[in-house]
């Protein structure tokens, strides 16, 4: 069952989506009686639309719209967890599975995951394209105590959709790393670019609510223009 501040917090995010929220959002009093719910309701859930940074706040004058710097078609906000599928509204992200698998975690997965080596991991590599331009290669570990299945056809599409919409999972924290990563050998015939071609790779653990990590991935991106959009919010000064 979906909290009611959030199911306030997605349609309002729609919303701005679709521009019928285009600048500003209207006052807390609208939205009560918008959404009826309480103030504390909307309050939770202007404070989620913030931190993934859909709005900005400004004491005295209300709730605004951000708008991004560049780059609109391709830009992929990092904190919504919608990933690439965000990068195209009217054409579909498409997949091809290079390699499917039910493994042991090993090592090296096994310390990112926090479980044994030993324990059964789903793994996926693929291609992820728009009409004809490749847009990533992608490697992912799913811990298969938490997502307990997975097939080919379920990862030719959005997998995350299809593990929030069976197994309930709600994706809160995610710990991400950014780099420049030159295509080694075989990353680079499968994606049929030049080895030691510079390419932007996010390197990607997945969190549940308790805070146990359950996915693991490594993504290498071929857009020239793609533009990453984080929101930062700094307490510590």
């Amino acid at each position: 069952m979906v909290l009611k501040y959030k199911e306030v917090a997605q349609d309002i995010a729609q919303k701005i989506a679709t521009q019928l929220f285009e600048e500003k959002l209207p006052s807390e009093s609208e939205l009560m009686g918008m959404y009826l719910v309480s103030r504390n309701t909307v309050r939770n859930a202007i404070n989620v639309l913030y931190n993934q940074g859909l709005i900005s706040r400004i004491q005295g004058s209300g709730y605004f719209v951000n708008k991004p710097l560049h780059n609109e078609d391709n830009l992929m906000n990092l904190a919504n967890k919608v990933g690439m599928n965000a990068l195209s509204n009217e054409t579909p992200v498409t997949s091809k599975i290079l390699a499917f698998d039910s493994l042991p975690a090993g090592r090296e997965v096994a310390k990112f995951l926090h479980c044994n080596v030993d324990d059964p991991v789903y793994y996926v590599k693929r291609l992820r394209w728009s009409k004809n331009n490749l847009l990533s290669l992608e490697e992912a570990y799913y811990l298969r105590s938490v997502v307990p299945y997975l097939n080919k056809k379920i990862c030719s599409d959005s997998i995350f959709k299809f593990i929030k919409n069976n197994y309930n999972i709600e994706i809160v924290n995610a710990d991400e790393y950014v780099r420049i990563h030159q295509l080694t050998k075989d990353e680079a015939a499968e994606s049929k670019r030049p080895v030691n071609e510079a390419t932007l790779r996010i390197e990607e653990i997945n969190y549940l609510k308790n805070e146990r990590p359950f996915n693991y991935s490594k993504t290498c991106y071929f857009q020239d223009d793609l533009t990453l959009y984080y929101h930062i919010s700094n307490y510590l000064h």
